[in-house]
């Protein structure tokens, strides 16, 4: 009988084990490092990619005094098989079921990027008392107001998000989201690899993921981080004005970076973000 299955994260020395569970009809796939009692960073990636988008941020946050975990959302990458209608409120639901299934130490920080940060603050609206600190790179509030203009450029993208041919679609869209030619490359292939109903899915439950609450506010440590050169969305001046609202919040622009700055300009990210968790 073997045991689970380990790797070492690209570029580093630290081993990652590789973990499934069945999940509300679909086997999601997770991976965790760094030992058991460590407290906890749940790891959450963007519409379209994968766990991979995190390769260069899981040795500085073990070799930090973490224990990570990431995962594959429903309906990307090894946890393709998703079924129903997505949403974020459900996507929140399955990491909570993998945080049990790993025996995560809580309360733990979550980190989200895009979609992944929409996802952390559902559960975290959710589940307060099991959330340390909130991160987040380049991601909407989900909980702001938004305009009438914004929820109809909302609607508006999901019908022509279904007429553009998806090669030429994921094509435009890794270019968009990427100043790295290596990151470029990561989300081409990511995009490719999920599919066209995979995504069309995700997007549909991403947009509808605004749940506008006047009066909210978080009342737990954030951290906002936006690329200088994102230009998908409102993300920068919808992050500005997050951060205006939280009263434990810390908002930084990553120069030369766009809407993945975790991999456009890893270094940075993880300076930051260690540095913010050890604060």
């Amino acid at each position: 009988m073997t045991g689970p299955e380990t790797r070492t994260v690209a570029g580093s020395r630290v081993v990652e084990t590789a973990h499934s569970a069945e999940v509300s009809g679909a086997r999601l796939h997770y991976w965790t490092a760094g030992a058991a009692d460590r407290p906890g960073i749940a790891l959450t990636h963007g519409a379209g990619a994968d766990h991979r988008m995190f390769d260069p941020q899981i040795p500085a946050l073990v070799e930090a005094g973490f224990r990570t975990l990431r995962w594959d959302v429903r309906y990307h990458g090894a946890s393709a098989s998703g079924t129903g209608r997505f949403r974020t409120v459900y996507a929140a639901d399955d990491l909570a079921a993998l945080l049990d299934a790993a025996r995560m130490v809580r309360p733990l920080v979550l980190l989200g990027q895009s979609m992944g940060g929409n996802i952390s603050q559902e559960y975290l609206r959710r589940r307060p008392d099991e959330v340390a600190a909130l991160v987040v790179i380049g991601s909407t509030s989900s909980t702001l107001p938004i305009t009438r203009r914004e929820r109809r450029g909302l609607a508006l993208s999901r019908a022509l998000m279904r007429l553009v041919p998806y090669r030429r679609l994921t094509r435009s869209m890794a270019l968009a989201s990427a100043e790295d030619a290596g990151a470029r490359e990561y989300l081409r292939e990511t995009f490719a690899a999920n599919g066209r109903r995979a995504f069309l899915t995700t997007w549909d439950g991403m947009t509808r993921a605004i749940d506008p609450s006047p009066g909210y506010r978080v009342e737990k440590p954030e951290l906002l981080i936006c690329g200088e050169h994102d230009g998908t969305g409102n993300i920068r001046s919808a992050m500005e004005r997050w951060s205006e609202r939280d009263p434990h919040s810390e908002f930084h622009v990553i120069p030369g970076a766009g809407h993945v700055a975790n991999l456009d300009r890893p270094d940075e990210v993880n300076r930051l973000t260690v540095a913010f968790l050890k604060a």
